[in-house]
Parts: C-alpha cells; sequence; structure tokens
C-alpha cells in the first residue's frame, strides 16, 4: 500500500512539474514544400524547441492539419524518443497544424500552487484564492495542453491563417507569419487576437520567446486589449514562440477547483 502511494505522488509531483512546462509544435522545418509530407513534434520542456518528456497518444484529444485544400485529422502519431511525432502534409501558402491533450489534474501543495499562480501573473485566481480563504489550500487543477504550428510553402493571397480552428484557447495571428522579417519596420512585428471558446479573451498575458529560451523568463509579455489583440516586435530571426496562460474556476470537473488552458504558436522568422 505504501509503494502505491508513494508512486501516486510522485506521479503528481510529476505531472506537477511538466504543467508549468510549456508545449510546442516543432517541425523538421518550418518552410517546406506544398505536398511533401514531414514530421512535426509535439515537444514539452523548459528549454524552447526541446523535449523533455513525450505525451502519450491516448492524451491526445485533437490533432488536425488546415491549409487552403481544407482540414483532415492527424493520424498514426506515436512517441518516438523524448517527443510524440506526426507526419503532415502541407498545402500552399500557410499549413496550420494544431494539437490539445485531453485535461489532467494536477493537485499541489499550498506553496507550491501559490508560487506558481504568482510566477504566471494570474492576479485574479491569487485574489479568488484570498477571497475564498483558500490560500492555504492546496491548488487543485485540470490543465490542458494546446499547441499550433504555421508551416510555410510559398506566398498565397489567402489568409487562411487568421481563420480561428475553435481551439479552447487559442492565438489567432492577423499578420502572415510566413511573410515576417525581424528587425523590419513594416514586417517586423506580430499582431494576434487571442480567442477563449470563440470570444476574444482580454487582459491576459501574451509571452513570446525564441530557441534558446529557458523556463519562464520569457523576453517578451504584453497584455491582450479589450478585442484580444496585442503585438510581438520581433528583433531576431529564428524559431519562435508566443505562449498564452488560461485559468478560470472549474465548473466542469468535480475534483479540481481550477481549469486551465496552456496555448502555444510557433512559426520561424527570416
Amino acid at each position: 500500500m505504501r509503494h502505491w502511494l508513494r508512486l501516486g505522488m510522485l506521479l503528481l509531483l510529476a505531472a506537477g512539474t511538466l504543467c508549468a512546462h510549456d508545449t510546442w509544435l516543432v517541425p523538421e522545418s518550418f518552410r517546406v514544400q506544398a505536398g511533401r509530407p514531414l514530421k512535426v513534434a509535439l515537444n514539452t520542456s523548459e528549454d524552447f524547441p526541446t523535449s523533455e518528456a513525450a505525451a502519450g497518444p491516448e492524451r491526445i484529444a485533437r490533432f488536425e492539419v488546415v491549409s487552403v485544400a481544407g482540414r483532415s485529422q492527424v493520424t498514426g502519431y506515436r512517441v518516438e524518443g523524448k517527443s510524440l511525432v506526426a507526419e503532415v502534409t502541407p498545402g500552399q501558402g500557410v499549413t496550420l497544424v494544431a494539437a490539445v491533450t485531453r485535461p489532467r489534474l494536477i493537485v499541489l501543495e499550498p506553496e507550491d500552487f501559490n508560487n506558481y499562480i504568482t510566477e504566471e501573473h494570474l492576479d485574479d485566481i491569487v485574489a479568488a484564492r484570498a477571497a475564498r480563504r483558500e490560500t492555504q489550500a492546496e491548488g487543485r487543477e485540470r490543465y490542458s495542453k494546446i499547441a499550433k504550428l504555421a508551416l510555410c510553402t510559398g506566398y498565397t493571397h489567402r489568409t487562411i491563417f487568421r481563420e480561428p480552428l475553435g481551439l479552447p484557447l487559442e492565438i489567432v495571428p492577423w499578420t502572415n507569419p510566413c511573410r515576417l522579417r525581424a528587425g523590419d519596420k513594416l514586417r517586423g512585428t506580430l499582431h494576434v487576437r487571442v480567442l477563449f471558446e470563440g470570444n476574444p479573451l482580454a487582459d491576459v498575458w501574451v509571452v513570446a520567446g525564441y530557441t534558446g529560451v529557458h523556463g519562464h523568463d520569457y523576453p517578451i509579455w504584453v497584455k491582450t486589449d479589450s478585442k484580444g489583440q496585442a503585438s510581438i516586435r520581433i528583433d531576431r530571426p529564428g524559431a519562435w514562440f508566443v505562449r498564452v496562460l488560461h485559468m478560470v474556476p472549474s465548473a466542469k470537473f468535480d475534483d479540481a477547483d481550477w481549469q486551465s488552458w496552456f496555448s502555444t504558436l510557433t512559426f520561424s522568422v527570416e
């Protein structure tokens, strides 16, 4: 009995650690050829774009690819090393790939949970726990990871990248991510909209980083305006990510007090 209890505690601790990590979709190459399959990895770690652990296939609630050719489900994904990988076939212009994990429960000790929500600048949650007199209570949270990727296969007049995919928490680029140029006066800024359950999400932190960024030392922090919009200045080439975390009181799960969504968008800049 003690063995199983100890194992359960270790699994909860591991889940809590991975919850704090970011999850991204990372391709073999961001600039690809239309119609030619390529491998895409779902990576989780504190060092973009690497991976420390692979999500099991059973954790995937949704995995799809969207292009001018239409929308199709990604199948055959599997664990390879520390990543969950799949093959996708891009279309012309911008192709979007998206993956969503099923909600997972974590339970953190009061100090750990308070440190976590404070570090994430979730001031509303800090205040809500205080109002409920739960600051010294453990944090029970159901979290999901949502990862979105932009692949580039040349120019097209279609603005498919602006079309929401209907993800629970979604970062929608208003600027074509395939036409960004680092440091350029006109094309050096990525404009995004953040949607929660299809509606603009105001006053939420949008962070961004690039290859080599560690942990939560994000070099860019901006808040969305009343329309859920934010702008990220791109100052260097290479692989980039944008990330949003949103947490609300849990209304769906009896075993959790809070439900959260971690959403990322990955893309490459020339």
